[in-house]
């Protein structure tokens, strides 16, 4: 593991989305179902907006590599009837919340800010850097969402069929994660400013929480 990676993964483990109050309340079935229907509502935003994410560091990088694994991602975000974002509103169905109601819902200021950060990041930024921001989030869904799914089993009473959008992301971000870090590698040009890039979006993606996790 080079020095970059490195200090990417101590960042990853420093701000850890499963250290956060919520996805531990979460995983020990603590979290009131109120909370769990608005982080519905709310990551709705970020999953719909996620395509367009990738889509624009796509549109500017000139290495084909990184644009075939950006597109290989995007593929399996969009492809077909059972994309991931129908996986989503199958979710928050399962929960409680319909299909209209999430997707008329406002973003707050979290949410907002979320979105806002990773779409300037992916559309502006340094590739190395929109990479990064990528990852940040990638990186860590596959522990996340075997913690999501133990706990909708144990705790919720929900079965298979109604968090499909984690068992596969559970899967598909594996690979996804380990494709951007070689993304990260081949093509960072400042390895402080990829660091950093790696802390900003772990810092939005815990404020999201704080958003969803509000009284």
């Amino acid at each position: 593991m080079s020095n970059l990676e490195q200090r990417i993964a101590a960042v990853l483990e420093e701000k850890s989305l499963l250290k956060h109050p919520f996805y531990r309340a979460w995983s020990h079935g603590m979290l009131p179902h109120e909370r769990l229907q608005e982080y519905a509502r709310q990551y709705f935003h970020f999953e719909a907006a996620f395509p367009r994410f990738l889509s624009a560091v796509h549109s500017r990088t000139e290495s084909q590599p990184v644009r075939q694994l950006l597109a290989d991602n995007l593929w399996d975000e969009e492809h077909g009837p059972r994309n991931h974002v129908a996986l989503w509103l199958e979710f928050a169905q399962a929960v409680g919340v319909g299909a209209r109601e999430v997707t008329e819902s406002a973003p707050n200021a979290e949410t907002a800010a979320l979105v806002g950060h990773y779409r300037d990041a992916c559309g502006e930024a340094p590739i190395g850097e929109a990479m990064a921001t990528l990852y940040a989030y990638e990186g860590q869904v596959p522990g996340i969402a075997w913690e999501k799914i133990k706990g909708l089993k144990e705790h919720y009473g929900l079965h298979p069929a109604q968090f499909e959008f984690f068992s596969v992301h559970l899967v598909s971000d594996i690979a996804h994660a380990e494709a951007e870090m070689a993304a990260i590698r081949s093509s960072a040009v400042d390895d402080e400013r990829v660091v950093q890039a790696t802390a900003d979006a772990c810092d939005r993606l815990l404020s999201f929480l704080d958003g969803c996790n509000r009284d």
